[in-house]
Order: structure tokens, then C-alpha cells, then sequence
């Protein structure tokens, strides 16, 4: 493939991620901040500057600058380091009676039914169930990111010299598109 076609594939990739984290994160945040939910508004505020690293970044690439593939890959590394913050600080923090309590009350009952049904006692077996399914969550949420923070971080630094042949030659390569 042509560097010029690589370098433009980048950097609408990059520009469409930027948009998902930075809308993403932002709704985050103000959802977050008007419940008082500060952790969370602190780890969507962090995520919202990983969106900002990676606008940054293609931006740089648009302009011609082959730094700007730094900042794309240092976006993904800030945003999974965010991300295994994030599922930490649930793990060591989660309080089963406070996750409990926000359960609507239709979906407690059914939970409670399920439980009966499995065999479980819904009172005694509730909180192991619960951090049960909080780990899963984590561990999904990093398994996942894993996959796919690296995964683009090491997608955008093998594009690295189809990049620094698209910016040395500028003539060879294609207007970016808005």
C-alpha cells in the first residue's frame, strides 16, 4: 500500500478514536460531576485528556509534523494506564451495600429470585455475588483495553514509516479529507 494512503488511513483513524474517548469521556464527566461521583469525574477528566493527546496528535500528522505519531501512540499508553487506574480503584474500593442499594428495586427482586433459584441465600451470598461481579467487570474492562490500547498503539508505530515517507514528501501525499 502506498505510504501516502497508510498515512491518510492513520490519521482518520486517529481523528475517529479522538472523537469516541473525548465523547465518551466527557459524558462521563457530566454525568458524574452533578452526583458528586469525584473519582469517577477525576477518571473521566484524565480520560478526556487522553482524547486530547490524540487530537493533538493527528493534528500534528495533518500539519505535516511526524511527531504527531508520538502523541498518538502516548495517547493509547495514558488512556490504558487511566483505564487499569480506574478498575484498581473499583476493585480495592467497592462497597457492596452502596452498589446494592442503587439497584432499582424490579431488577433487586429478580436478582434475589435468581439467586433462590441457583441454590444461594439472597442475604448472606448478596455481597460475595456482588464483588464476584464486580471482578468480572474489571477484569473484562482491562481485558479488553489491554487488547485494544495496545493493539492501536502497535497498529500506529508499524504505520511509523509509511508516516515519515507521507511527511518528507508532502507533494506524494493526499489532502486529508474534513
Amino acid at each position: 500500500m502506498l505510504p501516502e494512503v497508510k498515512f491518510e488511513r492513520v490519521v482518520r483513524f486517529a481523528r475517529a478514536d479522538a472523537v469516541g474517548v473525548l465523547v465518551c469521556a466527557g459524558f462521563s464527566l457530566m454525568l458524574s460531576l452533578p452526583g458528586g461521583a469525584w473519582v469517577f469525574a477525576g477518571f473521566s477528566a484524565l480520560a478526556l485528556l487522553c482524547g486530547g493527546m490524540e487530537w493533538h496528535g493527528q493534528e500534528r500528522l495533518r500539519a505535516g509534523d511526524f511527531g504527531g505519531l508520538q502523541w498518538l501512540i502516548g495517547a493509547q499508553a495514558c488512556l490504558y494506564t487511566v483505564i487499569l487506574g480506574y478498575a484498581l480503584w473499583r476493585w480495592q474500593h467497592f462497597d457492596a451495600a452502596a452498589y446494592w442499594a442503587e439497584i432499582p428495586a424490579p431488577a433487586q427482586e429478580q436478582l434475589r429470585a435468581k439467586m433462590v433459584e441457583s441454590g444461594l441465600d439472597p442475604e448472606a451470598d448478596r455481597e460475595l455475588l456482588l464483588r464476584t461481579m464486580n471482578a468480572l467487570v474489571c477484569i473484562v474492562l482491562v481485558g479488553v483495553s489491554t487488547l485494544y490500547q495496545v493493539g492501536v498503539a502497535l497498529w500506529y508505530r508499524a504505520q511509523a514509516g509509511a508516516i515519515a515517507a507521507a511527511v518528507e514528501n508532502p507533494s506524494t501525499r493526499a489532502p486529508t479529507q474534513d
